[in-house]
């Protein structure tokens, strides 16, 4: 074989491996948009995840923010009837109606309150039956120590167990 026929040879080879498929200017390939919807999904996720960081936040510091309240209302009350209310006492169940409602105490001078006022959407029903309940749906918990004249009010969290490491309180 001569050198002009292994030219030609070695022409065709590579002329044939080069081989494509004529492709549009117009469009997009499929290639493009896959990493298209990757970059999607993937700022997304992140706008997801960083939202839902950002709520739960939030309804811990709204949390924080309503013990705070209740604490001070019950010094308030407190101040008033020189004691903090003592929950095993069947009208003192209801902290919210120790608080909030005339009815329960309206006829007591030494009552000065209502000493708060809440939030329908706070609350579980309506005064004088209501409980308070907090951004997760359980309720607050409020506790009376007689010994050293002090209170505890609690929120069980975002696990909504009382007694785990995240339950919020004042103590």
């Amino acid at each position: 074989m001569n050198i002009k026929n292994k030219f030609k040879l070695l022409t065709l080879k590579f002329s044939f491996c080069n081989w494509r498929v004529k492709q549009s200017a117009a469009g997009f390939t499929i290639i493009e948009i896959l990493v298209i919807i990757a970059v999607i999904a993937i700022l997304v996720g992140l706008l997801v995840s960083g939202g839902t960081a950002a709520r739960r936040k939030a309804k811990i510091y709204r949390t924080k923010a309503m013990i705070a309240s209740l604490e001070t209302a019950l010094a308030m009350y407190h101040v008033d009837f020189g004691a903090y209310p003592d929950p095993s006492t069947e009208k003192n169940k209801n902290l919210i109606n120790l608080l909030a409602a005339v009815s329960v105490f309206g006829t007591n001078a030494d009552w000065q309150g209502p000493y708060i006022s809440f939030k329908d959407e706070d609350l579980k029903g309506s005064i004088p039956n209501a409980t308070l309940g907090d951004p997760w749906g359980t309720d607050y918990t409020y506790s009376y120590n007689s010994s050293d004249s002090s209170c505890t009010i609690t929120s069980a969290g975002p696990d909504m167990s009382l007694a785990t490491g995240d339950d919020i309180t004042n103590q």
